[in-house]
């Protein structure tokens, strides 16, 4: 059954997948398969929702003036600071030992000025890292 399985993966891959490792999609297919990726999403999917609800409780508690936008869905949310602060406000985060991003960057035209914000996302940290990036995240923004 296994050389069955590894067969038909060849088979689909095409020359530009060449490099893609057999036994990363074979192990993939099995984890899809036993439903194991499904209950991971559902577990993650989980987790997730509770780092987003911190995330928007702790900024609407020390930083009432920032609103946090986006779908409450990923694992990012966007924080809409005032307009000049965005600069500022990455550098102090970096102090803080934060790597987050400012909305400017994602401006699809650079020479247009768009709002202020950041884009935090919520997913990375270790869940024993969350709590004190999001208070340092609230340092920043208070």
């Amino acid at each position: 059954m296994r050389a069955e399985r590894q067969r038909k993966v060849l088979a689909a891959k095409s020359p530009a997948e060449a490099m893609t490792g057999t036994p990363d999609q074979l192990t993939l297919a099995e984890f899809i398969t036993s439903g194991g990726y499904d209950r991971h999403v559902r577990s993650m999917r989980l987790s997730y929702r509770r780092r987003r609800d911190q995330l928007v409780a702790a900024v609407a508690e020390h930083a009432p003036h920032i609103p946090v936008t986006g779908i409450a869905a990923g694992l990012h949310a966007v924080l809409e600071l005032p307009p000049g602060t965005e600069r500022s406000v990455l550098r102090e985060a970096a102090r803080n030992g934060l790597a987050l991003e400012g909305l400017s960057r994602f401006c699809h035209d650079p020479g247009t000025p768009g709002p202020d914000g950041l884009v935090v996302g919520y997913g990375s940290p270790p869940d024993h890292a969350f709590g004190a990036a999001l208070e340092a995240l609230c340092r920043v923004l208070s």
